[in-house]
């Protein structure tokens, strides 16, 4: 009986050891998992490199050479293919220039965000880059929520390699900016103002300002003008501009006293 009851035991204890090393053999694989921890299969230097943008860049060689092509994008093909490639060269504010002429034509797609962020990162300026690298998983987000009915389509042609997911893409970039003190949350993306604004902004600015001078200084300057160059024996109101003899205790225009 004893022995009998020993194995039992014995039975009991081998098989809760191997339900625990099966739990820990599991929980292993899960942890060594990438996409467990929000990541691809894809090396973090892959991810920051202009490589996976290559391809994309090919393919708007293309639309610039189709007659169907509306001509914004046609432009935007032309600064983003070059800008790919001056920073696939080093040049970095060559690269800069043509990628932000490329955001001017075609602001939704977030991948021009990614590599202006990249070329400012490259060129030292990480501060400015991070808002870039923000404005990027913005894009990338509003993307997967279906808020580009129109041109959606085309920008989830560009993403050739699947790998722009915006949950992976965040983690990414947010241990990415760690090395450098940043703290992704507290970044604010760049904004971004449309030429139409911008010329309207400006058109009431000037409206503005020609109001001001037309009411307000140039009535001032003629006030001036005329107490300077009154008559002798005379004086003007300086409330409603009427001329009045110096003799006068009040205006005979508007009875203000002097």
């Amino acid at each position: 009986m004893i022995d009998l009851y020993g194995r039992i035991v014995h039975n009991r204890q081998m098989k809760r050891c191997c339900i625990l090393v099966i739990i820990f053999a599991f929980i292993t694989i899960l942890l060594s998992c990438p996409l467990s921890r929000g990541q691809d299969v894809y090396p973090q230097e892959r991810f920051f490199s202009t490589e996976r943008f290559l391809l994309a860049a090919d393919l708007l060689s293309s639309l610039r050479g189709s007659p169907e092509s509306r001509k914004d994008l046609k432009l935007f093909a032309k600064y983003f293919t070059k800008g790919v490639y001056d920073l696939s060269d080093g040049d970095y504010p060559q690269a800069l220039k043509s990628l932000h002429n490329a955001r001017r034509m075609w602001p939704e797609y977030f991948g021009t965000d990614f590599l202006i962020a990249l070329a400012l990162e490259e060129n030292g300026d990480i501060r400015k880059a991070a808002r870039f690298y923000k404005g990027y998983l913005d894009k990338l987000k509003m993307l997967e929520l279906g808020h580009f009915p129109i041109s959606g389509s085309l920008i989830r042609s560009l993403n050739v390699e699947s790998i722009d997911n915006y949950t992976e893409s965040n983690m990414r970039i947010m241990h990415h900016l760690k090395k450098y003190g940043i703290d992704l949350a507290r970044v604010k993306p760049p904004v971004f103002m449309p030429d139409f604004v911008k010329i309207t902004a400006l058109s009431f600015l000037l409206v503005t300002v020609a109001i001001i001078v037309r009411y307000t200084i140039v009535p001032y300057l003629e006030m001036r003008n005329r107490i300077k160059h009154v008559a002798a024996g005379y004086r003007i109101c300086r409330k409603c501009g009427e001329i009045n003899p110096d003799l006068s205790k009040e205006c005979g225009q508007c009875g203000s006293k002097y």
